[in-house]
């Protein structure tokens, strides 16, 4: 709090981040009023709202100082991360998955003491859901235009071959033209093979 004027109530920080802090947390959990009620039998006679006021601006700036941190620590990991990629090949969808496994659960941890932490592992939780339905999906996809494409290939096939026996039925009198034609759709039938 270097821009700030000290308050009175700081010298009594430790007190009340105790008094102040939810239970779940550590804390004692009371309420602005009876924080109040305590600082006055210490003698520091000061208004409900005034602590209130102070102790949004200490939270504001624990969680700034936390995120500053936070940032450090993941340029840090990043920089590993980006270090690693640079000395073997590109990873596999499999092990970029498990990376973010990995980040979601060291956010979920975290996200105890920093609710907002949780906000983002559950972000990050969707956004890899998502991206794991799309890769399912672009699969299945797949699937269905190569199956559209064998079933026309069939399709074909079975035209042709019923464009053979048509010719050979009209060519039935002339053998040679006959064979010309069973030569000309085995061609056909080796191109569309290949």
């Amino acid at each position: 709090m270097s821009n700030q004027r000290e308050s009175k109530l700081d010298k009594f920080a430790k007190e009340l981040d105790q008094w102040l802090t939810p239970k779940k947390l550590g804390g004692d959990g009371i309420k602005f009023a009876q924080a109040a009620s305590r600082l006055s039998e210490h003698g520091c006679s000061v208004a409900a709202s005034t602590i209130y006021e102070w102790w949004i601006k200490r939270q504001d700036a624990k969680e700034a100082r936390e995120m500053l941190m936070l940032i450090a620590t993941g340029g840090k990991q990043l920089q590993q991360v980006e270090d690693a990629l640079k000395r073997s090949p590109v990873p596999e969808m499999d092990a970029l998955l498990k990376l973010f496994r990995v980040l979601i659960l060291q956010l979920s941890t975290q996200g105890k003491a920093n609710p907002q932490l949780l906000v983002l592992a559950d972000r990050m939780t969707n956004t890899v859901m998502e991206f794991i339905s799309g890769q399912t999906k672009a699969k299945f996809k797949e699937r269905e235009v190569s199956l559209a494409e064998r079933k026309a290939a069939d399709a074909k096939k079975t035209e042709q071959e019923k464009a053979l026996e048509f010719c050979l039925d009209e060519a039935k009198e002339f053998p040679k033209v006959q064979d010309l034609f069973k030569q000309a759709f085995a061609a056909l039938k080796a191109a569309a093979a290949k």
